[in-house]
């Protein structure tokens, strides 16, 4: 039961933590403005980048991706930590507890009860999930989605090759079957997610 309500409070911690909106505070911070009230009104990097500065925007996507990749390293280190295992018998830091909790991360930045739903896409959220869990195909797909944006200026195509495509290429990397499931599921859960919030913002 202990294990149960322990993964029960780390869960509710990942989300408050998602609803904790890197871009709202950085704005607000740095240039006094309720992000709310600007552009789109919706708290995303893709909004500050183009409403407001384009190099706050990138470093609002950085600090999203860091707190998202870093989260999971000291997850990763607590629950596996001796002292942990010990206390509550049972090693609740596995692979499928770590997914669990990143994705209930996403799940917050993306829809937090904090700011009524109304959260960012998740998109470089979900860079740091996939990083920390398939760093060669994250780096491959977001320097694709890069040259895709430069040369090409299709921001939205980026955008759905970052959530779609790592799955894919983490095929060349990956041999664990299973593991290559649960990055899938991952992929079209964000994509739903990412509908959910585009239909929000009237975008379909």
């Amino acid at each position: 039961m202990l294990p149960i309500l322990s993964f029960a409070i780390l869960a509710l911690i990942s989300y408050c933590l998602g609803c904790g909106s890197s871009a709202k505070l950085i704005t607000k911070t740095f240039k006094n403005i309720n992000i709310y009230k600007v552009g789109t009104g919706h708290p995303d990097t893709q909004n500050i980048y183009h409403n407001i500065d384009k190099i706050l925007g990138i470093f609002v996507g950085i600090v999203d991706m860091g707190k998202m990749y870093f989260y999971l390293i000291f997850l990763k280190y607590l629950l596996n930590s001796k002292l942990v295992i010990t206390s509550l018998q049972s090693n609740i830091g596995s692979q499928n507890h770590l997914l669990i909790l990143g994705f209930v991360l996403i799940i917050g930045h993306c829809l937090p009860i904090t700011h009524h739903f109304k959260g960012g896409r998740g998109l470089f959220t979900y860079i740091g999930f996939v990083l920390f869990f398939a760093p060669e195909a994250m780096v491959i797909i977001s320097i694709l989605a890069l040259l895709i944006v430069i040369f090409f200026k299709q921001i939205r195509f980026a955008q759905y090759m970052i959530v779609l495509l790592p799955p894919f290429i983490n095929f060349f990397f990956e041999h664990d079957s299973i593991f290559l499931a649960k990055m899938f599921l991952a992929a079209i859960l964000m994509g739903i997610i990412n509908f959910i919030v585009s239909k929000r913002l009237g975008e379909i």
